[in-house]
């Protein structure tokens, strides 16, 4: 059996392309060569090219059939028009392209877990990259339904773990090895977001190649279980063996200091087809999960791209603002604690109860 894996360098790659070879596919890796992990397993063809020009892409793959192809990277919708009609599936991997809630009429896209159901966006100008990635996945569901190929695609959300460009944890681990002592969390820090191990979402690719339930379907990729940003902070920091004080702050400029691991509201989606058709469940717990990936990173320090995830995670990494927010809003909770009473709740009289007829020991 012959699998093409467009990408397969990144953080989920390598374990698909292992999980491949377990299967009895002799994989070929078509990706641009910018990154060549160390644990890259072999693979029968490794080919450099342009999977986002479908030109280039077309000329590569001229003459070439295979039994399955895994695409997640790339320009997607070309590379499904180029692999229509030889390959019997396609899986490709993509990211979510639900509707906005400022997009709909309130209260529609801001219940929790969103259900995979939800409206993607039609309209180009109400967000350009969510239609870019909804119009993807309606070309690809196309090709399926015109039995050009059986399909199933996967909503990455913000993939963690080794070899993740876009580290979510990158924030914490600095400030653990900058040894600050306090950390501020924006509110009370109960916010989610949305987060995969690597090893989770590789699985998921895996039992989408393996099972034909899930063909014609677009499931979503998170982990089955989520930390708040607070938890999430104490679960890096005792990985690293330290401590913060955590400070809630319920200010904007809180949101925009923490902007590199926190966000300002939940967001969580729901993976029940998921779990229904492929029968998924987390291979790694997401609290091991966050726990490697911080040792990961520490270890491979010297390596990582630092100013690049400080964009990217949109860090100001301004310890003298942190210092000054923090002492202000020690000094008003300080202040508030002593000039304002404690609020009392009026007490129900023996007379009042509120049980009322409710009470099995009132007499009828």
């Amino acid at each position: 059996m012959k699998a093409l894996v467009v990408g397969g360098t990144g953080p989920t790659g390598p374990l698909i392309i292992d999980g491949l070879h377990q299967r009895g596919y002799q994989v070929t890796l078509y990706h641009r060569g910018f990154h060549e992990p160390d644990d890259l397993p072999e693979v029968a063809e490794h080919l450099h090219g342009d999977p986002f020009t479908r030109e280039t892409f077309e000329k590569d793959m001229e003459g070439k059939t295979w039994d399955i192809v895994v695409s997640m990277y790339g320009r997607l919708r070309h590379i499904a028009d180029v692999v229509a009609g030889r390959t019997s599936k396609l899986v490709g991997a993509g990211g979510p392209s639900y509707i906005r809630s400022e997009h709909l009429t309130f209260p529609k896209g801001l219940g929790m877990p969103l259900p995979e159901d939800s409206p993607t966006y039609t309209e180009r100008d109400l967000n350009h990259y969510g239609f870019a990635i909804a119009h993807t996945e309606r070309r690809v569901m196309e090709h399926h339904n015109n039995g050009n190929f059986k399909a199933v695609m996967f909503r990455y959300s913000s993939v963690y773990g080794p070899r993740a460009p876009r580290q979510w944890m990158w924030s914490i681990v600095k400030r653990v090895l900058d040894g600050r002592k306090q950390i501020i969390v924006p509110g009370d820090g109960s916010q989610l977001r949305l987060t995969c191990y690597a090893d989770n979402a590789a699985h998921m690719i895996l039992l989408g190649c393996d099972k034909s339930e899930g063909d014609g379907h677009i499931f979503n990729s998170v982990d089955e279980v989520g930390y708040t940003v607070k938890d999430t902070i104490r679960i890096v920091a005792e990985a690293l063996d330290h401590e913060f004080e955590v400070i809630d702050i319920a200010h904007p400029k809180a949101y925009a200091l923490a902007g590199g691991y926190s966000n300002e509201r939940s967001s969580q989606l729901s993976i029940y087809s998921l779990k229904k058709l492929l029968g998924y469940t987390d291979i790694v717990e997401p609290h091991v999960g966050m726990s490697l990936s911080a040792k990961w990173m520490v270890d491979n320090w010297g390596k990582l791209d630092h100013a690049q995830m400080q964009v990217l995670m949109a860090d100001p990494l301004n310890y003298g603002i942190e210092d000054q927010l923090i002492a202000s809003a020690k000094n008003w909770h300080d202040e508030v604690g002593s000039s304002i009473p404690e609020p009392v709740v009026p007490e129900l009289s023996s007379a009042n109860d509120w049980r009322g007829v409710f009470n099995p020991n009132t007499e009828s």
